[in-house]
């Protein structure tokens, strides 16, 4: 019964995308229709019902999170770049996550990518490389941070942190 009712529920949801991108336009509905049913089974070969669930209220609380830090992350970068002496210190670091493996690590990698100042190099099981500009910043203690809403958003709790390295820039 309740796949039913997740498969329902992805279908009604992707419909209602669609219908947003169309602007309400009913005259593709057909296609979308079609389209919705095609997204709707690969998202439930994708994510099985069983896997972890977003939070709504906790993902709208990461949307701003990360837009709050993209900001003044952003800010910092201009800054750099437009002082004369041009303050940075480029290097790698590796970071053994917390969050289980699949959705939640890929959301913490990809958003750390989006973020100026980081670039996510390779994710490989627990371990993410990333590139960051500035090698005398708090990187750590910003990853930890963005790891932790990143399980809120899954509802999960973290497992041991296991730790922090320094790369060769």
């Amino acid at each position: 019964m309740k796949t039913v009712a997740t498969i329902t529920g992805r279908l009604l949801l992707i419909l209602m995308v669609w219908w947003a991108f169309t602007e309400g336009d009913l005259s593709g509905i057909g296609f979308g229709l079609g389209v919705a049913i095609l997204v709707t089974a690969v998202s439930m070969r994708l994510f099985p019902q069983g896997s972890a669930r977003i939070r709504p209220v906790q993902l709208c609380l990461f949307v701003l999170f990360f837009l709050g830090r993209s900001v003044v992350a952003g800010i910092d970068v201009a800054r750099r770049v437009l002082s004369p002496s041009l303050p940075v210190d480029p290097g790698y670091f590796t970071v053994h996550l917390s969050l289980p493996e699949g959705s939640p690590r890929w959301l913490l990698a990809n958003a750390l990518s989006l973020m100026p100042g980081t670039l996510s190099v390779s994710l490989d099981g627990p371990r993410l490389e990333l590139h960051c500009l500035d090698t005398h910043s708090s990187i750590e203690e910003d990853v930890r941070t963005t790891e932790r809403r990143v399980a809120r958003v899954f509802g999960l709790p973290l497992q041991g942190e296991t730790g922090f390295s320094e790369g060769v820039s």
